[in-house]
């Protein structure tokens, strides 16, 4: 088994790729006009698709275990759990499909950004969240690729697509959560005590 080092702030700049790249063209975010399927690629995916749930726990573990506490509050465990079932659902059908995000799945990552700022959760806290999902993904991924015995350029490519896909979904998250913290300093409510 390979050994996956965690890179908990390590963020790479650039265009995404994967379930991402489209949400950044004027086309729709569904299957591309032409799509082939590597065979790797798509056992890939399914392996990946059937461990989402675990995927998930093991992320929110590893958020407890880093003192990411404020993530498992009432408030927010849901929207997080939420977003890290998502995001390993994009992954797994991008490799299947070839399809993208809907805008519906990049509005959702927003709103967590939205969530966070309205409820005082700092955009380090959410960043770190997003990077303890890629690397429990990417340690998933090290599972699978050596379980299945999948060639390099099948698991390059996936490998490439969860850190994308946790970069785009950062600076998604980020934008909105500046938007909203923009929004609630000039509202007119801002500083009033009820």
């Amino acid at each position: 088994m390979r050994a996956h080092k965690p890179m908990i702030m390590a963020t790479r700049g650039g265009l995404p790729a994967g379930t991402f790249a489209w949400s950044l063209r004027p086309r729709s975010p569904r299957q591309p006009a032409i799509f082939s399927v590597d065979p790797d690629q798509g056992l890939l995916g399914n392996a990946l698709s059937a461990r989402i749930t675990e995927a998930t726990r093991l992320t929110a573990e590893a958020a407890v275990a880093a003192g990411l506490l404020e993530l498992a509050s009432q408030r927010l465990a849901k929207p997080i759990h939420d977003l890290h079932n998502l995001m390993s659902r994009a992954v797994a059908r991008f490799l299947i499909t070839g399809q993208g995000t809907t805008e519906t799945e990049r509005s959702f990552i927003g709103r967590v950004g939205v969530i966070g700022a309205r409820y005082g959760l700092s955009v380090a806290t959410l960043t770190r969240s997003y990077l303890l999902w890629r690397d429990t993904n990417l340690r998933i991924l090290d599972e699978e690729v050596d379980r299945l015995g999948i060639g390099q350029p099948a698991s390059s490519m996936a490998r490439k697509i969860i850190s994308s896909s946790a970069d785009s979904g950062i600076l998604r998250m980020a934008r909105a959560y500046d938007s909203q913290t923009d929004e609630l300093v000039t509202s007119p409510l801002a500083g009033k005590v009820a």
